[in-house]
């Protein structure tokens, strides 16, 4: 799972186009997201398509091009899709989420859906941060189990779906 694109033997214009392109995915899937409500009624339960297009970022191009990519993704899909007050929220569980996913897949001993599934958690355990620290820390304690659950669920399906792409899509590799 360590195997990953060299990016820096691209030339500026292909990796641009690269990061856009990986960049557009995750609106998309964003997008998607907001037309396929989950059938839970615990606020911030989503199944986090665009977290696959970071996760595989994650694994083909390394830890700097994900976050660049989990920090446009966060952005710009608040702006599209969602409001101000909802950025911080999305902007922890982004940044936790990236950061133990990216510890995950540097120790090597995690599979791609074991990874997933712990990035979902945390993503969601980082917004129950937030909703502790600015509305209510009763709230959070009530939502955490049910956050978990869809957390672990979530994070299985995606890392399935990233596990499958990973094999489908080719892509240069450099070992070490």
């Amino acid at each position: 799972m360590t195997d990953q694109t060299d990016i820096s033997q691209l030339s500026p214009a292909r990796r641009a186009a690269l990061y856009g392109a990986l960049t557009a995915l995750a609106l998309v899937a964003g997008y998607v997201e907001v037309l396929v409500p989950l059938p839970v009624t615990v606020p911030g339960v989503k199944l986090g398509l665009g977290n696959a297009i970071v996760l595989f970022a994650l694994v083909r191009l390394g830890a700097r091009p994900a976050a660049l990519l989990m920090l446009a993704k966060v952005l710009c899909t608040t702006l599209l899709f969602a409001n101000l007050q909802m950025l911080v929220f999305s902007l922890t569980g982004g940044v936790l989420s990236w950061a133990v996913m990216a510890v995950a897949v540097r120790s090597g001993i995690f599979s791609v859906v074991a990874t997933s599934v712990l990035g979902g958690i945390a993503h969601n355990a980082g917004q129950l941060l937030m909703v502790a620290l600015l509305l209510s820390p009763q709230v959070a304690l009530v939502n955490a189990p049910v956050l978990a659950v869809a957390g672990t669920i979530c994070g299985a399906a995606i890392g399935v779906l990233v596990r499958a792409v990973l094999a489908a899509v080719p892509g240069e590799v450099r070992h070490g």
